[in-house]
């Protein structure tokens, strides 16, 4: 429990960090560069991200949970990984500026989309060393290149913002950032590589992460849907308001998404190996991703108005989506910290089928309900289908594969409180402002310590 909870205050800490720079970065362009072109930055950032995933299609998650199991079989593993991922990084790499020149995308969008390219090949190139890191339990140094990397991408966005440089040189700063990360990366991990042991054929890797991979594109898909769609049934302002308020989330889901990669190995490894070590991983940390998700929801639900004033006067009008997609925040933190268990179980199947589901719900929602609500309808119904097909069927289904009974009274404890201290807040005079989201955080932490004798009583059933 002290490795997870150091695991993953590490890497809580470190992508809150990461998304703290990411913000910064969305700050130079849409100030900079304006909404139009913030909003095809945006856009074009989703479609590298779809290839990232491509390159990598779960394979790296599997690799980490049959190496954990097996120590004995990790360095037949993660050969096995860095073979596929030498056939994967230059066949994806070459598919995203050929999708959009079959999509009939100007030249500019096609250099640009050449430039994402670098940063795909950089990451499959990856793929082997972050995997390592996670299973000596590093992924401070993973966190750590990546942070160096966005670090030497924010001055060059800004000179090339400020000297309204064309798309391509945007992207090819994050391209950058993406080839310093992998250079880091490869260094760290290159103590900790084992002596190669009996060959395993990286087919065999590709064929059990197959529907984890498919799962992960669909959820990926899942993400990119809401602006690609706005981009196709309003304009690029609704797109660059949806992708403003997006920004300010991130934060939450990559400190969540950190914390269940840091447990990920352990609890692979506890599943059946010690099913009380298993649940007690597990409670704490749906326990963590949920505080920090509450804290984030409060904060972001009193200062709305503020933070979308942040990236200029024309995202002002986006303070109530930012306020609605907070509470897709919350729904989205308990989602993030089940869904690995149903890997755990080798029941990837199924989160694929469910993923499907959720992308057909959403597909189905944003086009009923944009062209009725405009750019608000987007994030009511990211939000209902969160709720419906997300939170609750993944939650059920991840305590029956995997026969864990959660806790859910402190889930709920926080969740409430949460709500009300948003309430109150947005019932005050400070509602929307800098003082709001302070408040509200504040009042959170307040009300979760009016419970401490109930979290040392629940604190003491988990240990």
């Amino acid at each position: 429990m002290t490795r997870l909870l150091k695991s993953g205050a590490t890497l809580a800490v470190g992508r809150i960090a990461l998304s703290a720079m990411r913000m910064l970065a969305a700050l130079i362009v849409a100030r900079l560069a304006g909404t139009e072109d913030f909003g095809a930055y945006a856009l074009l950032l989703s479609l590298i991200g779809l290839a990232e995933w491509l390159v990598d299609f779960g394979q790296t998650d599997m690799a980490v949970r049959d190496a954990a199991r097996r120590a004995g079989r990790q360095a037949a593993v993660l050969a096995a990984l860095s073979r596929a991922k030498q056939v994967q990084g230059p066949a994806v790499a070459l598919l995203l500026p050929l999708g959009l020149w079959l999509a009939g995308q100007e030249r500019a969008i096609l250099l640009a989309g050449c430039a994402g390219s670098v940063a795909v090949l950089a990451t499959a190139a990856m793929q082997p060393a972050r995997a390592t890191l996670r299973l000596a339990l590093r992924m401070d140094r993973d966190i750590s290149a990546e942070l160096a990397g966005v670090a030497l991408m924010l001055p060059l966005l800004a000179i090339a913002c400020l000297y309204r440089a064309p798309l391509s040189l945007l992207l090819a700063s994050f391209a950058l950032a993406r080839l310093a990360q992998a250079a880091l990366v490869t260094h760290w991990a290159g103590s900790l590589t084992q002596s190669t042991a009996r060959r395993l054929p990286a087919i065999r890797l590709a064929r059990r992460a197959l529907p984890l991979g498919c799962a992960g594109l669909l959820v990926l898909l899942y993400d990119a849907l809401a602006p690609l769609l706005l981009a196709r049934l309003l304009d690029m302002q609704a797109v660059a308001l949806y992708a403003a308020a997006a920004r300010f989330i991130m934060p939450a889901l990559v400190a969540v998404q950190a914390i269940s990669s840091a447990a990920f190995p352990l609890i692979a490894r506890d599943w059946r190996r010690d099913p009380a070590a298993f649940a007690r991983t597990q409670q704490a940390t749906l326990l963590l991703s949920v505080v920090l998700a509450a804290l984030m929801f409060a904060g972001i639900h009193g200062g709305a108005a503020f933070l979308m004033g942040l990236m200029g006067a024309d995202f002002a009008a986006g303070a109530p989506l930012l306020r609605l997609m907070a509470w897709t925040l919350m729904a989205r933190a308990i989602t993030t910290a089940m869904s690995p268990l149903i890997i755990v179980a080798g029941r990837q199947g199924r989160a694929m089928v469910l993923t499907i589901f959720s992308l057909a719900g959403q597909c189905a929602a944003l086009l009923l309900l944009v062209p009725m609500l405009g750019v608000i309808g987007a994030a009511w119904a990211c939000l209902l289908v969160e709720l419906l097909l997300g939170t609750v069927v993944i939650s059920w289904i991840a305590q029956r594969v995997t026969g864990l009974t959660i806790d859910w009274r402190p889930v709920v404890v926080l969740i409430g409180s949460a709500i009300a201290a948003a309430l109150l807040v947005g019932a005050s005079p400070w509602a929307g402002t800098l003082t709001g989201g302070i408040a509200a955080a504040a009042i959170l932490l307040g009300l979760v310590a009016l419970s401490v004798p109930r979290w040392r009583r629940l604190a003491e059933d988990i240990v």
